[in-house]
């Protein structure tokens, strides 16, 4: 099959490929009128762009990586979906690369795909003292963060992130818990290097500090967003004389671990053991699992991180003024808190 070019475009509509190209590169000096037929007759020609000759000509690789701590979360395959859409769509191709939770594994990955020809990275691993932020201005490779974000104002003041309202999204969770008229609430937090677990705990605290309730010691414990480790720390709390009767979980994946370690000992969810996770992963909406949580919307994460880094690549940000994009975390109520309108406390 012959491929269709923008020479093709341009004899059947009897003008330049000058034309053509601005066109259907949206650029300007095209009327509205014959923008519009162009555009209209690449598509009935069954037009696709050569990414390749655009690359070699802006001499760009047009490809992005996306690194994730764990391709095993639940959490980060829609994420990379979506970047991978956002990409393609603008005519990048995206390399998934994954740590499994080691700074080494990340700087590694970053030199290799500077050296490499990588024309920008979406990083969701930072932690608070991650070396690899000096490491990718020093190499003046375009870069955004999603998910995580450094909360060191000075350090943080230039880099374009997109990221949840995690303490927002904790502080919803704790609260509603406390109205439903837990006191003894319990926390498995993620890794608390990073600025989820941070502002979650944050937010948590914040909450039950309004209703005067004090998280003990021995109920809070760092699990790294690993289900087996959740797991086996609820299995201790839960064995406690003086147990919690409510966990505030920061990730879903850890909150199905919780789960088994529960059902394990014969606790019933919510009757004895209320829970609330932290993610809405796709497992947690199934019936039978029901999971109350806060909506992290991975999805449009990715979408828009992908989106601000070729943007960034291009040029098109604001020079000296970083994109900062929080969104909005939603409390989504299911069966797994208890919640029924008779027994909430306002």
């Amino acid at each position: 099959m012959t491929r269709i070019t923008i020479k093709d475009i341009a004899r059947q509509l009897k003008v330049s490929t000058t034309t053509v190209s601005n066109a259907l590169n949206d650029k300007p000096g095209v009327g509205k009128l014959v923008r519009g037929k162009i555009v209209q007759m690449a598509k009935d020609m069954g037009y696709q762009p050569n990414y390749f000759a655009k690359g070699l000509v802006s001499k760009q690789s047009l490809a992005i990586g996306l690194i994730v701590s764990s391709i095993a979360d639940p959490f980060y395959p829609e994420l990379a979906l979506a970047v991978q859409e956002k990409a393609n769509e603008l005519g990048y191709t995206m390399m998934l690369f994954n740590t499994n939770h080691k700074v080494e594994n990340e700087t590694r990955i970053i030199e290799m795909l500077k050296s490499r020809g990588a024309d920008g990275i979406i990083l969701s691993t930072t932690l608070q003292d991650d070396p690899n932020i000096d490491l990718l201005n020093e190499v003046e490779l375009p870069y955004v963060l999603v998910n995580r974000v450094i909360l060191n104002p000075k350090k943080d003041s230039r880099i374009d992130s997109v990221s949840l309202d995690n303490y927002g999204g904790s502080h919803k969770a704790a609260r509603h818990l406390c109205r439903l008229g837990h006191t003894k609430i319990g926390i498995i937090a993620g890794d608390m290097q990073a600025s989820t677990a941070i502002l979650r705990t944050q937010g948590a605290q914040d909450a039950l500090d309004e209703f005067g309730i004090i998280v003990k010691p021995e109920l809070f414990v760092e699990c790294g967003y690993s289900k087996t480790i959740a797991y086996k720390a609820a299995q201790r709390m839960l064995a406690r004389k003086n147990r919690p009767t409510a966990l505030l979980i920061q990730g879903d994946n850890m909150a199905l671990g919780v789960r088994e370690a529960a059902f394990e000992i014969g606790l019933k969810i919510p009757e004895d053991l209320a829970i609330i996770g932290f993610d809405d992963i796709s497992i947690s909406s199934l019936a039978g699992i029901e999971l109350t949580t806060v909506s992290q919307n991975q999805y449009n994460m990715g979408m828009t991180g992908a989106e601000l880094l070729i943007n960034k690549i291009k040029g098109q940000n604001q020079f000296g003024v970083s994109n900062k994009i929080v969104m909005e975390a939603e409390l989504i109520i299911r069966n797994t808190c208890g919640f029924n309108l008779k027994g909430y406390v306002k």
